[in-house]
């Protein structure tokens, strides 16, 4: 069997934003590499919506997970869809 034909699968490692001890939202977190730099990037689940961020580190990364988290549950963030214009039958959002 050559490499080619071998069966190839991806590790993917858990990442958790919180807002609080009782408030904890799970996610995976990818590591990636540029040219020149590497970075992570995260994809967390939060109430009905996707939060998405990266940074050059993993420790950056998660504090501001966590302040993201904490603007979506205690402040609102997405309670208001904000402005929205409608062009042949489909929403758009202008922010």
């Amino acid at each position: 069997m050559d490499k080619k034909s071998k069966d190839r699968f991806e590790i993917t490692e858990m990442f958790m934003g919180k807002a609080d001890n009782q408030r904890c939202f799970f996610g995976c977190i990818k590591r990636l590499k540029d040219d020149n730099r590497s970075y992570v990037f995260s994809r967390i689940v939060v109430n009905d919506g996707l939060l998405c961020a990266s940074a050059p580190e993993q420790q950056e990364l998660g504090e501001n997970l966590d302040k993201m988290c904490r603007m979506i549950c205690d402040e609102g963030l997405h309670s208001d869809c904000g402005v929205s214009t409608e062009f042949f039958g489909v929403k758009y959002f202008l922010n």
